[in-house]
């Protein structure tokens, strides 16, 4: 079986969890089974998957795996159904608007406080007080319905002990954490009780999730290819595993940190620790045969480096109807991308306000979740450039949505000024609904997607003045406009499923030859 290996699959989804759902729906759509394996531990997971139509079958969580709660039945509890200690009555329950939970009071006194997932009457929390109003346990509800972790606190109010339940509520694993030299809080060692008859201690979070690694591979019955998707959290974990197991490095952005500089920059540090030591690998996948071909004249590897685009355009996409500009709403440029200085979006939004001086009906949509990195420090720069331009009635942060088609049937012109990208799979969509194109043309992906001059404009990296000339062109060429987005449906043919699926066809080929060459 195929595993495709990542730390969850979270409400707001990176480019990444994106790329795994397709490639799932791919191997689903073939007819071959295929896992979506997460590391952490998370109560609203079953819900973001079934959101995302990934079922129990095709996900399989780390500590649920060891909890024996992978297909756990659901059963929505509500304040209703908490039991509270039998030698304590005459409670009072009081609701709290505004923080959106329960408070639990015992003659006056805090005793517990209840807080529901978000939208829901379930509980996702319930947080203990002692008879001095000390927090010193916090009970973790799965969203199906169950108690599944138990918090507990230090007198200095910090977790030092983490404890994750059996659906009987015995405990199945321990978290220790403790303060390092910064006074940080960190895992200081896990314990997996009782499994298969046996006790076993890992110092971290690297060794517990090779061993669950090891575990599901040596209960496959088939071969087991793992797809390290989220190098920074299982790079060494999949590396240094001793089942037998077939391991590919998945490149998801550039491996170097100037992209456009791949013989001699630095390296991606998400990608550093792997590519020093690609004896321990089996494949490399890239996107675009670009970047395969830039990986192989520097690192010289002596495994096959696969070329497998992240984007799929599904038949039904292919088959709809077309969208003509003139249905679509005038000057409207969208972006899709979190907000962080990778993306560079102030240049679009400088290349938008001076595109303004000659088309004054052009507007921008900007969809992606806040990079939260330094205190937002980027969010906070994007606003802060929209109040300086006195572009609040022109740009306008949309945040994450999850679906996007809306967006794409009635936008004309999608822009990216990213410093380096691994594909773009929102490009990729856009272009499918005949959007037309407009990126700086930086490794790997826009000049993959967009072909210059006929599904749209690439522009030189960092010309956001250009970038700007090349929008105010055209929209005041609606039959230009129109031949771009006319090539942009047909050009999204390139990307259908079945010749991604026969690069993946050819992987499974040599993964099957080389795991029988291990068993030999």
């Amino acid at each position: 079986m195929i595993y495709f290996v990542d730390f969850s699959m979270p409400e707001k989804k990176s480019g990444i969890e994106h790329a795994e759902l397709k490639r799932l729906a791919l191997f689903r759509d073939h007819g071959m089974a295929a896992r979506l394996l997460t590391r952490d531990y998370s109560p609203r997971l079953h819900w973001n998957l079934n959101e995302a139509q990934v079922s129990d079958a095709e996900s399989m969580n780390m500590f649920d795996y060891f909890q024996g709660a992978l297909a756990a039945a659901s059963q929505p509890l509500t304040m209703n159904d908490l039991r509270f200690p039998a030698n304590h009555e005459g409670l009072d329950i009081q609701w709290h608007e505004d923080e959106g939970r329960f408070y639990v009071l015992q003659n006056g006194q805090l005793y517990r406080r209840v807080s529901l997932f978000a939208g829901t009457q379930q509980v996702s929390n319930v947080q203990l007080f002692d008879r001095f109003g000390n927090l010193y346990r916090v009970d973790q509800y799965d969203c199906r319905g169950f108690k599944t972790m138990e918090q507990y606190y230090s007198q200095d109010n910090k977790v030092d002990m983490e404890r994750y339940l059996h659906l009987d509520g015995s405990p199945a694993i321990i978290r220790y954490l403790k303060n390092d030299a910064g006074g940080n809080e960190v895992d200081s060692r896990y314990t997996l009780l009782d499994y298969q008859g046996h006790d076993y201690d890992f110092d971290g979070m690297k060794t517990f999730l090779r061993f669950y690694l090891d575990e599901v591979a040596k209960h496959d019955p088939q071969v087991s290819v793992f797809i390290s998707d989220r190098t920074m959290i299982d790079d060494w974990s999949i590396s240094h595993m001793t089942a037998k197991a077939y391991k590919v490095l998945h490149l998801h952005n550039s491996q170097t940190v100037d992209a456009n500089d791949p013989a001699h920059a630095a390296l991606n540090y998400n990608y550093a620790y792997a590519l020093h030591n690609l004896q321990d690998w089996d494949a490399i996948v890239t996107a675009t045969q670009k970047q395969t071909q830039a990986v192989k004249d520097r690192f010289k590897p002596k495994i096959p480096v696969f070329t497998i685009p992240v984007g799929i355009v599904p038949a039904a996409t292919l088959s709809i109807p077309h969208v003509p500009m003139a249905e679509r709403t005038p000057g409207k440029v969208i972006a899709v991308a979190r907000i962080a200085n990778e993306k560079r979006l102030d240049d679009l939004i400088k290349a938008v306000h001076q595109a303004r001086e000659s088309v004054d009906n052009v507007t921008l949509d900007i969809y992606g979740y806040e990079n939260s990195e330094d205190n937002f420090a980027e969010p906070k720069k994007i606003k802060k450039l929209i109040k300086e331009l006195d572009m609040g009635d022109v740009v306008t942060l949309k945040g994450y949505v999850p679906n996007l088609t809306p967006v794409y049937n009635s936008a004309q012109i999608f822009g990216l000024t990213s410093r380096m990208e691994g594909f773009d799979l929102a490009l990729l969509e856009a272009v499918s609904h005949g959007v037309v194109g407009l990126a700086y043309d930086v490794n790997y992906g826009p000049a993959e997607i967009i072909e210059n001059g006929k599904n749209g404009r690439l522009v030189d990296l960092g010309n956001w003045h250009q970038m700007a000339d090349r929008l105010v062109k055209m929209l005041k060429n609606p039959v230009r406009l129109q031949e771009y987005s006319d090539a942009a449906y047909t050009s999204a043919g390139r990307f259908g499923a079945e010749p991604v699926w026969n690069a993946w066809v050819q992987l499974l080929i040599d993964a099957n030859s080389k795991v029988a060459d291990k068993e030999g």
